[in-house]
């Protein structure tokens, strides 16, 4: 601490003074010191306020600063709703609340007619809205109001700039379909922006309203459970709920899987039914009738779809009016049977023609209960059946119906068949050789059960069930293979009998004749002796090549339809060794051809006997001259 100017050594001088001046008493203060209770000087420290003094300054301070944020919340509190108020109820601001579309059009409908539609959009903003555009979706298969072959999944258009309390009206049309009692909606959205920004806002409404009716409806009648196997009826009826003649009916279907058609009302033509033209309240009744295979409990859904085509002859829907399903469900025969033909138990067989066949029949009773008086028929159709060569064990063949009966006339157990019995019957029968004039020769099995099955109550109740199962004939290739020397379309050479050591020429001649369906890439092989030569001359039908290394001779002779014939030639050239005088040299090994019947599904195949020196089809040939000298 720096002393006061008026301190100096003097003033001790005059303290040591008046402390050892005898006689003299200190003075009580210095007199420089009076009056300091009164002030405090500068170098003396300073005392600390008292307690209560800070705290109520402290107070004091806080209570400033409260009011201070008490202020500015209250200011922002106030900003914000003025803000919000500006935004979306004055000034220029633009809110989609403050959009309005208005949908003025029927609630019901009938399926196919015209359906108008009355829009308006009103800006009930401060501010224009620039560049609105207003889109609707329209349900699928809606088509073009002014043509209704065309589609019209959309409609688009932009309105331009909308002024603030402007309003704007279109008027659109459209043909809707669909389902009787359907419910429709049709998305609409009203987009739009403003001046000075990129931003796109989006009103969005939509329009409901239900198809009362259509102008074309069908009618599914089938039953809802069914046995495998067994014939299937299902009646469809169209009908015309229009005022006007329709033209161009067409209906179409989608089987399911395991469904084969054996027969229809009306002609079916890849699934669909040319109805033709409906008068105003008309229907047109159509019965398919069908085989329906498929495992115990599963579902099998029918899709039938009317409308109308383009023209009188096209099967293609252009406008689709309803749609339809029919659900049935497949049961569990009530006796299961199986039939192999040759052993093969699948569902696609195939069989060879002039051939004997074997048909074994296992059949089982799967009902918790007995069937009595088991009746098990299986008759056979086709071209391709020898009739008079049926023959059969343990059953009985009625010629006049071409089926085998097992009853309990044949085999007692039938009389009572418990549950889970079972049994096998056979026959047997021969295909005929494949005649040109079948172009899909085939066999069909139809089997039927009946029988009566005995209830829980001992109530009686018939019960039968069908199977059917075709067989396809493949078709027979005749194949024909000689040697020629002396005639034949290429010039041979060489001693006639042929000699030792000296080279003869040949020509081979191979012919197929396809008595049956058409057979697709059709080759013929062959394999030459070590000691014939390829001299590569051809002739005839197809194309002939050689691979030197298999010594394999391949005719490339195509595709051979129905009843068509196919000829080809190519030379070879023998140098007999002195070792095969006496012999007729073979000139080509045993030849095979294969081809894929197109009908059938499956390769065939046939195979020639082997050619010798021995030129059979030579004019004038004498056996002495396939001899070697």
């Amino acid at each position: 601490m720096q002393p006061l100017p008026e301190d100096d050594e003097s003033a001790l001088e005059h303290a040591r003074e008046y402390l050892y001046k005898p006689g003299e008493d200190v003075p009580h203060a210095h007199p420089l010191l009076d009056g300091l209770e009164a002030h405090v000087l500068p170098h003396q420290w300073e005392e600390q306020a008292p307690l209560e003094q800070v705290v109520a300054t402290g107070t004091h301070h806080m209570k400033r600063a409260w009011k201070f944020f008490i202020g500015a919340l209250i200011f922002f509190l106030v900003a914000t709703s003025v803000a919000s108020y500006v935004f979306y109820f004055g000034g220029n601001a633009v809110s989609v609340d403050k959009i309005a579309i208005d949908v003025q059009g029927p609630t019901t409908l009938a399926g196919g007619d015209t359906i108008p539609l009355s829009v308006t959009i009103t800006n009930k903003n401060a501010v224009p809205i620039q560049n609105g555009t207003i889109a609707i979706d329209f349900p699928s298969g809606t088509r073009d109001a002014t043509d209704v072959l065309k589609p019209y999944p959309h409609y688009i258009e932009n309105l331009g700039t909308l002024e603030s309390g402007a309003s704007i009206t279109r008027s659109i049309k459209a043909v809707v379909f669909g389902g009787a009692g359907e419910k429709l909606s049709l998305p609409i959205a009203f987009s739009y922006g403003t001046g000075g920004s990129n931003a796109r806002f989006v009103k969005n409404a939509a329009y409901d309203f239900l198809i009362s009716s259509t102008p074309l409806s069908i009618v599914v009648d089938t039953l809802a459970e069914t046995t495998s196997g067994q014939p299937l009826t299902l009646t469809l009826t169209v009908n015309s709920n229009a005022p006007v003649p329709i033209d161009n009916v067409v209906l179409t279907s989608a089987l399911p899987f395991g469904f084969v058609v054996t027969s229809s009302s009306l002609p079916m033509n890849n699934a669909s039914f040319l109805v033709g033209t409906l008068l105003p309240g008309a229907h047109k009744t159509i019965t398919l009738t069908g085989t329906l295979i498929g495992q115990d409990s599963e579902q099998r859904v029918f899709h039938f779809t009317v409308g109308t085509a383009q023209t009188a002859h096209d099967q293609n829907l252009a406008v689709t009016y309803m749609t339809q399903d029919a659900n049935v469900k497949i049961a569990a025969p009530f006796i299961n049977t199986t039939l192999a033909l040759n052993g093969n138990t699948s569902a696609n067989v195939v069989v060879a023609p002039g051939a004997a066949q074997t048909v074994t029949l296992s059949y089982t009773n799967t009902l918790p209960t007995s069937i009595t008086d088991a009746i098990i028929s299986v008759g056979l159709s086709g071209g391709a059946v020898d009739y008079n060569s049926i023959r059969t064990s343990g059953g009985f063949y009625n010629s006049a119906t071409h089926s085998i009966l097992f009853s309990k006339d044949t085999d007692p157990t039938l009389a009572v068949l418990a549950p889970g019995a079972s049994g096998i019957g056979t026959f047997t029968f021969q295909t005929l050789p494949t005649n040109a004039a079948l172009s899909a020769p085939t066999i069909t099995f139809t089997t039927s059960v009946s029988g009566t099955r005995v209830g829980q109550a001992n109530v009686s109740g018939q019960v039968s069930s069908v199977a059917i199962k075709t067989a396809k004939v493949t078709t027979a290739i005749v194949l024909a293979v000689s040697t020629l020397h002396s005639s034949g379309p290429l010039g041979n050479s060489g001693p006639i009998p042929p000699r030792a050591n000296q080279a003869t020429t040949y020509t081979v001649a191979w012919s197929t004749q396809n008595s049956g369906s058409t057979v697709a890439g059709g080759t013929m092989t062959a394999t030459l002796p070590t000691y014939v030569t390829y001299t590569s001359k051809t002739s005839g039908d197809g194309s002939f090549s050689y691979n030197s290394e298999s010594r394999m001779v391949t005719w490339n002779v195509g595709n051979l339809a129905q009843g068509t014939k196919a000829q080809g030639y190519f030379q070879v050239s023998l140098t007999p060794s002195t070792s095969q005088k006496n012999t007729s040299p073979m000139l080509v090994k045993t030849a095979l051809f294969s081809g894929y019947d197109r009908f059938a599904g499956v390769q065939v195949s046939s195979t020639a006997d082997s050619v010798t020196t021995e030129t059979l089809g030579d004019p004038g040939y004498s056996s002495v001259n396939g001899t070697v000298q």
